[in-house]
């Protein structure tokens, strides 16, 4: 099951300025995350570009434009992020020297389909008139705060890849957050002062570079949010606000259904106050993150981080899937199956494939349990399909040798 990669991510700064090996590291270590891992191997890979190639040189070249070797593809998608500090800025001054060349080729890569560039500029680096300003003063550059939050760091380039590709695909150019919450409060949560979760929520989407939320509560009755969801399935991404009542409230499971159904990213934030009458198996099997109550806006931005990077790791696996599918799959959703979509999805392909025999699914890893598994071959079987049926993931199914069932 060779899958060529799907993004690379080259980390540009000169071997003198130190923030740029730092930077390395946070988003080595953010695309090396669970929130990735899940993605067949070699998807997503983060390279840096700091040592000369020759003596007193530039770093290696990318390999983009033209391949550094036989049997080396170039990734789908490359995202150059060239971090510019004071050693860079005089390195470039001079037209002869060799950055200068480096950092013109990166500028035009820019220009090519499947490449973004987004620079990081050392905080406080006064470069409006230099010589690399010219070279790249065009591109919009991560913002300066990036510096000192690697969360943010992280999420900024996240969101401005995936916005890139949504882009290319004719998608919407800004990634739009659905919060997904309700208004009415459990009695301990009323008697807390202070905003409620949603309003500090919709603060923090407001202040980032997120699109404005859609609040999906205002919408009136009769309004068609399922056809709303699903419209916006591309280029959304919905966060469950999960207060005291939240799961019992008939709109939100609603919300939550439509957008597994849709195939949207989905991110749980755990808010509770008194906890739960009872939960809502609707609302389960997605990525939670727990925001403290007493102190709740590292918990927030740790959400939307998380949103994110599901919204990246969805639009990865969709790119992904056009190499999979060649293997024969039935199903290739981009979140774990669960009885909430393998229920419509098992309708829906018995009605355009009612003579298929087999049942082959494959998903992100990491792979469902046995239990979990078993509950899903009943469902399958229920459905008439009790012989032929796997469920893979890329790690059981290149376990396997790359071979499915015959």
């Amino acid at each position: 099951m060779p899958i060529p990669p799907i993004l690379d991510v080259f980390v540009v700064w000169h071997p003198d300025d130190a923030i740029g090996a730092e930077r390395f590291a946070e988003l080595h270590e953010h695309f090396h995350s669970p929130a990735f891992s899940g993605l067949a191997g070699g998807a997503v890979e983060v390279y840096a570009r700091s040592d000369p190639w020759d003596d007193g040189g530039p770093p290696r070249p990318l390999g983009i434009a033209t391949p550094l070797g036989e049997g080396l593809p170039t990734a789908q998608f490359n995202a150059i992020v060239p971090i510019i500090d004071t050693n860079l800025l005089r390195a470039a001054a001079e037209a002869a020297n060799p950055w200068n060349t480096y950092l013109r080729e990166i500028a035009e890569l820019n220009q090519s389909a499947g490449v973004g560039v987004y620079p990081v500029v050392a905080k406080g680096l006064q470069w409006g008139t230099s010589i690399v300003n010219q070279i790249l003063g065009g591109i919009q550059t991560l913002p300066a705060d990036v510096n000192t939050d690697a969360g943010l760091f992280g999420r900024e380039l996240a969101q401005a890849i995936t916005q890139q590709l949504q882009q290319e695909a004719n998608f919407p150019a800004r990634l739009t957050v659905f919060v997904s919450h309700t208004k009415h409060r459990s009695s301990e949560e009323a008697s807390r002062s202070g905003p409620a979760m949603f309003e500090r929520v919709r603060d923090h989407i407001q202040q980032s570079h997120l699109s404005a939320f859609f609040d999906a509560q205002d919408i009136q009755p009769g309004g068609d949010w399922e056809r709303t969801l699903k419209d916006a399935a591309g280029s959304s991404a919905l966060l469950m606000i999960r207060t005291d009542v939240y799961a019992a409230r008939e709109w939100t499971q609603r919300e939550v259904h439509a957008a597994k159904h849709s195939g949207m990213s989905v991110v749980c934030m755990y808010a509770l106050t008194a906890g739960e009458e009872r939960g809502s198996f609707l609302m389960d099997h997605v990525p939670s993150v727990v925001c403290d109550l007493a102190d709740p806006d590292p918990g927030v931005a740790l959400a939307l981080n998380r949103l994110v990077d599901e919204t990246l790791k969805n639009t990865l696996w969709q790119a992904q899937t056009s190499y999979l599918s060649e293997d024969g799959f039935d199903w290739l959703p981009a979140q774990s199956p669960e009885p909430t979509t393998l229920a419509p999805w098992l309708a829906s392909h018995q009605e355009t494939q009612p003579d298929d025999k087999h049942l082959w699914i494959i998903h992100p890893d990491p792979p469902l349990g046995p239990a979990e598994r078993e509950v899903l071959l009943q469902l399958c079987a229920v459905a008439g399909h009790d012989v032929d049926v796997d469920i893979l993931t890329p790690r059981t199914f290149a376990a396997r040798g790359g071979a499915l069932k015959t």
